[in-house]
């Protein structure tokens, strides 16, 4: 990396810090750019260079938050050998980063807190899950597990819209981890335990 590319890229994780900090201040829908640049402490040209709009600010914030958690999730995945612990892990680890990232807290406040906020979409999460799945299904279809008819994409985007869900609809099966992970148990038996190819 050149030394062009690495100042912009330090710009860039500048203003993209700066935003998260101003969403928790000001929330989603109230931050500007100019609040952002200040925040970060550089021009406002310098955020409209890398981000046009406060929609294009937020994707990028969400995109770099989504690679951050691809990373983590392809390593804590390494320990779960079948399917079936992968996905029920993959969205326990989902459910964790909503306790434990700051972008999480801001998009959905507590986890008691049912209301769904604005930008995690299906698409995100779905694609989050087909890239963390691919390498556990491919190893499934090789070793003759994975259930008759269930493809990645649809894996993905089941996974996708059932973490959607429960970020933004608490309910008694989501209050602690072991509630959660008792609920999942039970709705993918059903899935994994189905005919197999």
């Amino acid at each position: 990396m050149n030394k062009e590319t690495s100042k912009s890229s330090s710009t860039q994780e500048r203003i993209l810090l700066a935003a998260i900090h101003c969403y928790g201040l000001h929330g989603v829908e109230e931050t500007t750019l100019e609040q952002v640049a200040e925040q970060a402490g550089v021009g406002r040209s310098t955020v409209y260079r890398h981000a046009r709009n406060r929609s294009q600010l937020l994707n990028k914030v969400l995109l770099r938050d989504a690679d951050h958690a691809l990373a983590e999730l392809q390593v804590a995945m390494r320990y779960y050998h079948s399917l079936e612990e992968v996905v029920m892990e993959s969205i326990l680890f989902l459910m964790r980063r909503r306790n434990n990232y700051q972008m999480q807290h801001i998009l959905y406040g507590s986890p008691d807190n049912a209301n769904p906020g604005s930008g995690l979409s299906l698409e995100m999460l779905s694609g989050l899950a087909t890239s963390s799945l691919k390498p556990h299904f491919e190893r499934a279809i090789a070793e003759s597990t994975v259930p008759l008819g269930l493809t990645l994409d649809m894996l993905a985007d089941w996974v996708g819209r059932i973490t959607l869900s429960l970020h933004s609809q608490a309910s008694e099966f989501t209050a602690t981890e072991d509630a959660l992970r008792a609920y999942l148990k039970v709705v993918l038996a059903p899935i994994f335990h189905a005919q197999i190819h």
